[in-house]
């Protein structure tokens, strides 16, 4: 069943939020001030462990798991697929870059992972405990996260690490 018009539209929205739509790969503009390494989207550090789990939370909402259509059945079909993304996030909540680090097999699924970022944001604006963490005169933080579509006899998934 195709995704309600409405959330089409978001998505779209959500891809061309500045001049020059941006593509899978980000913004057009580096990291936009963003220094460091990047801090695990699963960290279980306790200084900033709940608002990287809100973070979390708010693209799980907005991703999806993408079939792909079988070219000589035409059926829709799942596969299993690992990607991983880095994004920066602003003091002030906004994601000025997405990048993928470690493309999925399916390019559908990059699309799919990095459109739930730009979704979810903006985010909550970045805690102080957080921004310790970056390198001095950052202007956000680097998030890196694992996505996982899972296939088995019984089911399909998606987990986000």
């Amino acid at each position: 069943m195709p995704p309600p018009r409405d959330q089409l539209i978001d998505s779209l929205s959500a891809l061309r939020r500045r001049p020059g739509a941006p593509g899978v790969g980000g913004f057009g503009e580096g990291r936009a001030g963003i220094e460091g390494d990047p801090i695990p989207l699963n960290s279980t550090d306790k200084r900033f462990a709940d608002y990287l789990f809100m973070v979390k939370r708010m693209i799980q909402d907005k991703w999806t798991y993408p079939c792909i259509k079988n070219s000589g059945t035409h059926e829709c079909e799942y596969k299993s697929a690992q990607l991983v993304v880095e994004f920066g996030i602003r003091r002030d909540g906004q994601v000025p870059y997405v990048t993928i680090h470690q493309p999925a097999a399916w390019d559908v699924y990059d699309s799919v992972a990095v459109n739930a970022i730009k979704l979810a944001a903006p985010f909550p604006p970045v805690p102080a405990s957080l921004m310790a963490m970056a390198k001095p005169g950052s202007t956000g933080v680097p998030i890196v996260a694992h996505f996982h579509y899972v296939l088995d006899s019984a089911s399909i998934m998606n987990f986000l690490r």
